[in-house]
């Protein structure tokens, strides 16, 4: 008995030590996570609060209207999604969008239009669209799409149609010597976070840890400035115009998720929209499932909401007026940047070309002669660092600024521009515009 009692005390010592040390280590672990709640994340609220003090309407140059949407969202129509309306336009209204272009996969080689949703939601356009084999396909109007056909094909048709197409995945390969593809993506969420997939862990639990309140920082944890991409498209910039958008991929999709069903049961969905289990409630569905929410789930835990995507990344479009088409038509013309918006808005920036009296006479993705303009303007509404880009090379700077202005001295080349936001000492990308192209004279 005595010997019993010894091995007892040596086996709960031993489990006391391992649970210890398991303790020790899951701590360890979690102290970076902690430290982020406690110091981190909130002085770098601070330095956004401190940045908008700074805050100055500029004076509307450009006289078209600065519409915030989105490019390449996914909705229930995609197989890997169980967005519905009710929680996609919440999220939209939350971050000020004013357009929403899907991206759902197509369900067969033929592919019908318009389908999921299509049309005015409380003030945000929703347009239908059909991501595929590389390709963002919104024909922009009642078709059938045969994807049986030759890719070159498919994208012709729908361009001539009147219709947009964009390369998106531009990590991947491409035939970019097409050309008929109208835009392509140079900052995509999903692409950013690839390099995270090898090791989620830190990501889930830094997510468990700084819950909701935190979430969009992080979420910017994540980012890497994709130069690559951006290499490539002032490549294919100097031979032809291609417009650069983002694209915020959102699926709301990487979460845990359960909802009762109509006969009484309670179905539990995964990441990528898969259903885990469809069971009888039990101790655990009453433990942690409350009131159905808007879109009819009990329980989430959430890694990528809607909204959290939708305030990632915006593409900006100056548009003559608010519809899909002309939206879609500045688009295509390039009339249109990109930014960061959880780290500020940037409505009220613009960038633009003006002549020797100081007019403006052309905006971002127009075409001008060098005889015809004498400077390129920009105007922030926050001060920023400012990268002047010439055929890819970086030309000109300028730090912690409103406003920049550049002689261009007849010097043909498309001409963007970056700027950066400087984050507790820390220039970090907010803005990439699309070229003004400035040619020779003929």
């Amino acid at each position: 008995m005595k010997l019993f009692r010894k091995i007892i005390i040596k086996l709960f010592k031993i489990v006391s030590l391992v649970l210890s040390i398991g303790l020790i280590a899951v701590f360890i672990y979690i102290i970076p996570m902690l430290w982020k709640r406690i110091y981190t994340y909130p002085k770098l609220e601070k330095a956004r609060s401190d940045l908008q003090a700074k805050y100055k309407k500029p004076i509307q140059y450009i006289q078209k209207t600065d519409y915030k949407g989105v490019l390449h969202a996914h909705s229930y129509w995609s197989h890997d999604s169980r967005g519905v309306i009710e929680e996609i336009l919440p999220a939209a209204k939350k971050a000020n969008l004013d357009f929403i272009f899907l991206s759902d996969h197509a369900h067969s080689q033929l592919d019908s239009f318009p389908r999921s949703y299509h049309g005015i939601y409380d003030n945000v356009i929703i347009e239908a669209g059909t991501e595929k084999s590389g390709l963002m396909v919104t024909p922009m109007k009642d078709t059938v799409l045969n994807w049986n056909q030759p890719k070159d094909s498919l994208i012709k048709q729908v361009v001539n149609d009147g219709g947009l197409v964009l390369y998106v995945h531009t990590e991947e390969k491409h035939d970019w010597a097409n050309p008929d593809y109208q835009a392509m993506e140079i900052y995509n969420i999903h692409t950013d976070f690839k390099d995270e997939e090898d090791d989620l862990l830190p990501f889930v639990v830094n997510s468990v840890i700084n819950g909701y309140t935190y979430k969009h920082w992080g979420m910017r944890e994540i980012f890497d400035k994709q130069t690559v991409i951006l290499a490539r498209w002032d490549s294919i910039n100097k031979f032809r115009k291609v417009v650069g958008m983002a694209a915020v991929d959102a699926h709301n999709n990487q979460n845990i998720r359960a909802r009762y069903t109509d006969d009484g049961m309670v179905e539990w969905v995964g990441p990528n929209a898969k259903q885990l289990s469809l069971v009888e409630p039990g101790w655990k569905e009453k433990l942690l499932m409350g009131e159905p929410d808007a879109g009819g789930w009990g329980f989430k835990f959430e890694l990528d909401t809607y909204f959290h995507s939708f305030n990632f990344v915006n593409t900006h479009v100056f548009s003559d007026t608010f519809s899909n088409k002309n939206i879609k038509e500045n688009l295509v013309k390039g009339h249109a940047f990109i930014a960061f918006e959880s780290l500020a808005d940037a409505k009220g920036f613009q960038y633009y070309a003006t002549d020797i009296e100081n007019n403006v006479n052309a905006i971002m993705g127009d075409s001008i002669s060098t005889g015809s303009i004498k400077q390129i303007q920009v105007i922030s509404p926050l001060p920023v660092h400012f990268k002047l880009i010439r055929n890819g090379e970086v030309i000109d700077t300028k730090d912690n600024v409103y406003e920049y202005k550049y002689d261009i001295k007849n010097k043909a080349g498309n001409y963007r521009m970056e700027a950066f936001l400087n984050y507790n000492n820390k220039l970090i990308p907010w803005i990439y515009t699309n070229p003004i192209y400035i040619h020779n004279n003929l």
